[in-house]
C-alpha cells in the first residue's frame, strides 16, 4: 500500500498525526473537508508523485537529473502547487517500488529492489474540477496558457470520444445520451425526448460529468486490454529498449531467437510469428511497457449534480474501478451524498459476501459497484492545517464527519427558531 507524509505544505501544516505521520493511500480514498483546507493539494501532490514513480521506474531520468534541486519542483510546477513549498516542507512517498524524500530543500530517491518485479504499471489521470471548460469554450486546446493537467484531460477526452462515443453513449443521469461527430468535432446531448442540442449549450452538470465519464470509462477499458493486441502503441524509443534488454540474455541462442521474432511482432502487431513456447517470455518482456493498472483521480464528482445524479455517477466511478483488480479511485469532495452513497456500497458488499441473493441487491444497489470497507479509507482536512482519519463504525464509514455535521445543521437551527415562536 502506498503511503503519503505531507507537512508544512501549502494549507497543510501538521498533517496527518496518526501512524507516524503517514496517510494510507487505500484502493477508494476519499479527501473531504472545508475550501482551502488541503483537499486537492493532497489528490495534486498524490497524483504528481505516483506518475514520478512511474517514470524513475521507466529510467525516464538519470540519477544528475534526479539528484538536481529543481527536478521536483518542476514537476510541482505542472500542478501549480510548487508555490506551496516552505523552507519547513516534508513530503515522504513511500510507493511500490520507490520512496522519494522532500526535506530541507532537497529531494532524493530509493528504491526497494525487492519490489521491482511486483510493479504493475499504471495509467493516472488526474481529471481537474475545471473539466467544464471541455465542453464549455470553442477550440479550448488553442487556449493560450492551458493547465498541464487540463491539457492532458483534453486529449484523453478526445480519444474517449472517438472511442466510445461515435455511436450514442449513456451518461450515467436521467437517461441522457451524448454523440461525437468526428467530422465536425462536435458533441451533442439527446435528452430522453430524443431532443438534441450542442454540448455547450447544455446544463453545467452534463458539462461537467460528459468528460469525467467517457474518460473514466475509456481508460478504465485500454489498460484491460491484452497486451499482443496493443504493440503499435508502442513508441519507437520502447521498441529500442525491449531490444537491448533482450541483448542482455546471458542466453545468445534465446537472445537471438527473440530478437527475430520480436521483429516479426512489431511487423505483423499481432502475437503471429512468436514461437508457442516464448509466449510467456515474451508477455513478461512487453508488460514492462504497458499500462496494466488505472489510478483515477477526480476532484469533486458532486460538481452541479442533483444528489441523485451524483450517486449514479459514483456508482459508474466504482464500476469502472473494478474492472482490475489493481485499479484504484481517489476523490475530492464536498458532498456528504458522497459518503452517503459508499456507506451504501460497502454495506451491499458485506451482504454479498454473506450470500444474500445477487439479483434482489442489485435492485438496491449496483452489483458492479460494491467495495469492501477494508478497501476505503475516508480523511477530512482541518481548518488548522491537519489530516484526520474517518474511522469506521462495524467496517462502515464514520457519519462523524463535517460534512454530516453541516447537513444536520439546518435542522437543528430550524428547531430553535420553532423554540423561540414558541415562548
Amino acid at each position: 500500500m502506498v503511503k503519503l507524509k505531507i507537512k508544512h505544505f501549502g494549507p497543510i501544516v501538521d498533517g496527518f498525526t496518526e501512524n507516524d505521520g503517514f496517510m494510507n493511500i487505500s484502493r477508494v480514498t476519499l479527501i473531504c473537508g472545508n475550501q482551502a483546507t488541503g483537499k486537492s493539494t493532497i489528490a495534486k501532490l498524490f497524483s504528481t508523485l505516483t506518475w514520478l514513480e512511474k517514470a524513475v521506474f521507466r529510467n525516464d531520468y538519470d540519477e544528475e537529473s534526479i539528484s538536481n534541486k529543481d527536478f521536483f519542483v518542476n514537476f510541482l510546477k505542472n500542478q501549480r502547487i510548487h508555490e506551496y513549498l516552505q523552507p519547513e516542507s516534508e513530503i515522504i512517498y513511500i510507493g511500490k517500488v520507490h520512496t522519494f524524500f522532500y526535506r530541507n530543500d532537497n529531494f532524493t530517491v530509493s528504491t526497494n529492489s525487492e519490489t521491482v518485479s511486483t510493479y504493475i504499471r499504471p495509467k493516472i489521470m488526474y481529471i481537474p474540477a475545471e473539466r467544464n471548460l471541455l465542453s464549455t469554450i470553442e477550440d479550448v486546446g488553442k487556449t493560450n496558457n492551458l493547465p498541464v493537467m487540463l491539457s492532458i484531460l483534453l486529449d484523453r477526452y478526445h480519444s474517449a470520444q472517438r472511442k466510445l462515443a461515435v455511436d450514442t453513449y449513456f451518461l450515467p443521469v436521467s437517461g441522457i445520451k451524448i454523440k461525437f461527430d468526428n467530422s465536425k468535432n462536435s458533441t451533442s446531448v439527446i435528452s430522453s425526448n430524443s431532443k438534441e442540442i450542442d454540448i455547450s449549450n447544455s446544463s453545467s452538470g452534463i458539462q461537467s460529468v460528459t468528460p469525467l465519464s467517457l474518460v473514466s470509462d475509456y481508460l478504465s477499458q485500454i489498460v484491460t486490454e491484452d497486451i499482443f493486441d496493443n504493440v503499435q502503441k508502442l513508441s519507437a524509443a520502447d521498441r529500442d529498449k525491449i531490444k537491448q534488454d533482450i541483448l542482455r540474455f546471458e542466453n545468445k541462442v534465446l537472445s537471438d531467437k527473440l530478437l527475430k521474432e520480436l521483429n516479426m511482432y512489431f511487423l505483423a502487431g499481432s502475437k503471429q510469428g512468436i514461437s508457442e513456447e516464448n509466449v510467456p517470455l515474451m508477455r513478461a518482456l512487453l508488460l514492462y511497457y504497458f499500462n496494466q493498472c488505472f489510478i483515477n483521480i477526480v476532484e469533486e464528482p458532486e460538481q452541479n449534480l442533483y444528489p441523485k445524479s451524483l450517486n449514479l455517477v459514483l456508482y459508474k466511478l466504482l464500476e469502472f474501478m473494478n474492472r482490475n483488480a489493481n485499479n484504484q479511485l481517489f476523490i475530492t469532495t464536498h458532498s456528504p451524498y458522497i459518503i452517503s452513497c459508499l456507506t451504501l456500497c460497502v454495506k451491499a458488499y458485506e451482504l454479498k459476501e454473506k450470500g444474500v441473493d445477487l439479483n434482489r441487491l442489485n435492485e438496491i444497489v449496483p452489483i458492479k459497484s460494491l467495495v469492501s470497507g477494508e478497501s476505503l479509507s475516508i480523511y477530512e482536512t482541518t481548518e488548522d492545517g491537519k489530516i484526520e482519519l474517518l474511522k469506521p463504525y462495524e467496517n462502515l464509514p464514520s457519519d462523524d464527519n463535517l460534512l454530516n455535521k453541516l447537513l444536520a445543521e439546518p435542522n437543528e437551527i430550524f428547531a430553535k427558531l420553532l423554540e423561540l415562536e414558541d415562548e
